[in-house]
């Protein structure tokens, strides 16, 4: 009878082998890399990470995710680094105090969930700027908006808007028109000659004085 030896093995150690630790650079098999900091095999610290299009985040990670204070940076085909967004991060998304470079100006002020929410400046490269707050990502509330040829309007915002009671100052005329805006829009309103008296260009049509 033939006598045989059976070999049973066991494995023994479940835990999986996770990368914890400072790493040099990962390279991703679709593109991109990271540099930093891990934790489970997760970005976990500081870390910084390119991908395939050239975006660049620098800055806390935790789980996995950016988190904290951290940078975004575009690198152009003349090899120039563009920063596009320097600030708060939570959860990988925008949220905080934080600094947008656009096309055609730069946002400084408060982010919710990637969109700007609260208050915030944003400064046009027409020269208009405005100073007030936001809601998911347009005026709305209270702000000033300031125009490039010295007007500006003071009042309330909604969805981008002039909405509600506000002041518009015409700089140039030397007068000030007080009213009710709907959607940019003035519905009803009082002209005053404030500061015609001030101005290089007055109007030629002053409102005449109130006889009794």
């Amino acid at each position: 009878m033939d006598k045989r030896c059976h070999c049973v093995c066991e494995l023994k150690n479940y835990i999986k082998a996770e990368s914890t630790g400072s790493r040099d650079k990962f390279f991703y098999p679709g593109g991109g890399n990271y540099k930093g900091f891990w934790l489970n095999s997760q970005h976990h610290g500081y870390g910084m990470k390119t991908n395939k299009n050239n975006l660049t985040y620098s800055g806390q990670w935790r789980n996995g995710k950016r988190q904290g204070l951290g940078s975004m940076t575009k690198q152009m085909q003349n090899g120039e680094k563009r920063v596009i967004y320097t600030g708060y991060w939570e959860k990988d998304q925008k949220c905080g105090r934080g600094k947008q470079f656009y096309p055609g100006g730069v946002y400084y002020g408060s982010w919710k969930n990637n969109r700007r929410h609260g208050m915030g400046l944003i400064f046009y490269d027409s020269g208009d700027f405005y100073l007030g707050e936001w809601k998911v990502d347009v005026y709305h509330g209270l702000g000033a908006l300031f125009y490039d040829n010295c007007n500006r309007y003071e009042g309330y915002f909604a969805r981008g808007y002039k909405n509600g009671e506000g002041t518009f100052y015409h700089m140039k005329s030397g007068q000030i028109q007080k009213g009710v805006w709907e959607n940019d829009i003035c519905k009803s309103c009082v002209v005053q000659d404030e500061f015609r008296n001030q101005v290089y260009s007055p109007t030629p049509y002053p409102i005449p004085p109130v006889r009794y």
